[in-house]
């Protein structure tokens, strides 16, 4: 069964250059809010200078961004510091945003969510599925089991374009030399 068109969606997004593929194949059929909740994100001018690649994002959408307060990622991540790049603590840190999604899906009332998180090679999309269907239980919201793999490239071409900062790390104080470009 096919989604009716402006279909009212919030969607975690994890940074503009994955942010930019995604609006532009969901803001079709889609009335897109992207939420910018990345406490993981580390250190706080790195956070921020993500947040402000947003604004060169050329397409309609609102936006909503948390305050930034590592210190509760971090007490809920700390315990798995030695974990290796796309183990345990990337599962901890999937769980602790899609929770943080879906608890602001549902207080804004949005009936479905999402992540932009699935269009990185390397994120596992069966961790971000995990984190996003067990959040959507505990707030009786739908979460949108999106594959955006296939959008990693076009991301790549549109950062190009928009002059999109793209990190090399995703984010994450333990894993910031460690993790692919």
């Amino acid at each position: 069964m096919k989604r009716p068109r402006n279909t009212k969606l919030l969607l975690h997004a994890c940074c503009a250059p994955c942010a930019s593929a995604v609006l532009e194949k969901l803001s079709p059929r889609h009335n897109l809010t992207f939420l910018y909740f990345n406490p993981n994100i580390q250190p706080a001018a790195e956070y921020q200078k993500r947040l402000a690649e947003f604004s060169k994002l050329k397409t309609k959408f609102k936006f909503v961004a948390a305050k930034y307060e590592p210190a509760g990622w971090l007490a809920f991540t700390q315990d798995l510091s030695a974990e290796p790049e796309g183990g345990a603590r990337c599962q901890q840190c999937f769980n602790y945003r899609l929770d943080y999604a879906a608890r602001t899906a549902a207080e804004l009332d949005f009936p479905e969510f999402g992540t932009t998180l699935s269009i990185s090679p390397h994120k596992n999309l069966e961790q971000v599925n995990t984190a996003g269907r067990a959040a959507a239980q505990k707030y009786a919201v739908k979460f949108i089991e999106f594959d955006f793999s296939s959008l990693f490239r076009r991301s790549i071409e549109l950062s190009k374009k928009l002059g999109l900062y793209r990190q090399k790390y995703c984010g994450c104080l333990f894993a910031r030399d460690v993790c692919p470009n």
